[in-house]
C-alpha cells in the first residue's frame, strides 16, 4: 500500500489545500522543496511566495535536491524578502536560468495587490496547471492576521483539480494580539480551511540502554526541559510527518510517515522504519527471554521419602475409578429412564414459616 506521504507528493488523489505545521525543532522548507520539484518533473507551472527564503537561496535548493534541470521549467517567484517595504531603491539583479521570472514586492503590507492579484493572473490561464507554494506564513500573520486568512482563504478557493495550494506555518510561534488584547486562533482557522494538514516532528532522542532499562524497570524516563534537541532540523536523520488527510467522501484519514534526505532528494519511509519501534519491541523480548528467573525451592528435596510419582504411578492414578463416579452414573441412569415431577406452588400454598395458622382463618 502507498504511503500517504508519497501519494500527496505524486499529486496521485485530491489534495487541493496543503497545510503544512512545522516548528522550530523540525523545518518544512526540505518538504516544500520536494513539492517543487514533483511540480516541475509533471512540467507544471510553479508559484512561489518567498518571505523567508531568499530567491537565489530557494534555486539553489531545487538544483541541489534533485538531478534534473530546472532550467527548462516555468518558475514564477513572488519575492516578499529582498525589499518587502521598498526601502532599496534599486536592486541588481544577477542573471536568472531560462524559464524563471521574479517579481519583487515593494510594499508586502499590500498582500491582495503584491500577492494576490499576480497569482490570479497567472493561474486564469485557459488549461494551465500550477501549484501555488508560500514558504512561510508567518510575515504576513504578523501584519494582519484578519487580512492573510482572508487571502487564504481566496487562493483556496482558487485550488481545482489541477491547481494546488501549499503552505508552511510555524506553528509552534507565536502572534501578537489585537487591540481589544484578543489573540485569535489562527492556527485552528487554517486547519479549518486545509484540506491535508502535515505536522512535523523530529525524531524522538532514544537510546539503545534506555530501551533496555524501561524494559528492565518499566519506568520511562522524561526528558528534561530542553527546546531544541540534537535531532532537531537533521533531515539527513530523518523526520516524521502526522498527516491528517480529509476526503471529498467526508473521510478522514490519518497516519505517520517517516522522511529523510538523500542524495536525489527525500526518501518517504514508514514511520517505524526511523523510531525503531519495532527494535525496540525486539529489545525487550530479547531482555525478557534472557533475564533470569528467581528458583522456586522445592520443598521435597531433603525428605526421606519419595513423594513424587513416577510416569507409570501417574497413569494408573488417572485410570482409577473413584466410587463416587460410580453413584454419579447410577443417578445419571435412574434420572434418564424414570420421569420427573415438577411442582409449582400457587398463592395459597403460601406458607410463613413465622405464622404456621395463617391459613385456619381464626
Amino acid at each position: 500500500m502507498a504511503l500517504c506521504l508519497n501519494q500527496l507528493l505524486q499529486n496521485k488523489r485530491s489534495s487541493p489545500f496543503i497545510l503544512i505545521n512545522d516548528s522550530i525543532q523540525l523545518s518544512g522548507l526540505s518538504l516544500l522543496s520536494e513539492f517543487a520539484m514533483t511540480t516541475l518533473r509533471e512540467n507544471q507551472g510553479l508559484i512561489v511566495v518567498l518571505t523567508e527564503t531568499s530567491p537565489t537561496a530557494w534555486l539553489t535548493r531545487l538544483q541541489h535536491t534533485s538531478q534534473d534541470n530546472v532550467n527548462n521549467s516555468t518558475i514564477y517567484i513572488i519575492d516578499a524578502y529582498t525589499d518587502p517595504l521598498g526601502w532599496d531603491d534599486q536592486i541588481t539583479m544577477n542573471p536568472l536560468p531560462t524559464g524563471v521570472t521574479i517579481q519583487k514586492v515593494q510594499d508586502i503590507r499590500d498582500m491582495e495587490r503584491s500577492i494576490l492579484k499576480p497569482i490570479i493572473e497567472k493561474i486564469t490561464t485557459p488549461g494551465s496547471e500550477y501549484s501555488i507554494l508560500i514558504d512561510s506564513i508567518h510575515p504576513l500573520l504578523m501584519i494582519s492576521q484578519q487580512r492573510t486568512y482572508q487571502l487564504v482563504k481566496a487562493l483556496e478557493s482558487l485550488t481545482t483539480d489541477t491547481i494546488r495550494l501549499v503552505i508552511n506555518h510555524h506553528a509552534d510561534t507565536s502572534l501578537p494580539s489585537n487591540n481589544n488584547n484578543i489573540v485569535i486562533p489562527t492556527v485552528d482557522a487554517l486547519n479549518r480551511l486545509a484540506s491535508v494538514i502535515l505536522s512535523l516532528e523530529p525524531l524522538p532522542e532514544r537510546t539503545l540502554h534506555e530501551t533496555q532499562q524501561e524494559a528492565l524497570t518499566g519506568f520511562t524516563a522524561q526528558e528534561s526541559f530542553t527546546y531544541m534537541k540534537t535531532t532537531s532540523n537533521l533531515i539527513e536523520k530523518g523526520g516524521l510527518a502526522k498527516i491528517e488527510w480529509r476526503k471529498k467522501s467526508g473521510k478522514v484519514q490519518y497516519e505517520t510517515n517517516g522522511f529523510c534526505l538523500g542524495s536525489k532528494g527525500l526518501i518517504i519511509m514508514e514511520a517505524t522504519e526511523l523510531t525503531g519501534e519495532n527494535s525496540m519491541e525486539q529489545v525487550s523480548m530479547d531482555i525478557e527471554t534472557q533475564s533470569p528467573q528467581p528458583q522456586q525451592p522445592d520443598p521435597t528435596a531433603n525428605l526421606s521419602f519419595n513423594l513424587s510419582l513416577t510416569d507409570n504411578q501417574r497413569r494408573a492414578k488417572d485410570n482409577v475409578e473413584l466410587p463416587y463416579m460410580k453413584v454419579q452414573e447410577q443417578q445419571q441412569q435412574q434420572q434418564s429412564s424414570s420421569g420427573v415431577i415438577y411442582y409449582e406452588p400457587d398463592a395459597g400454598d403460601d406458607f410463613d414459616d413465622e405464622d404456621p395458622d395463617d391459613d385456619l382463618d381464626i
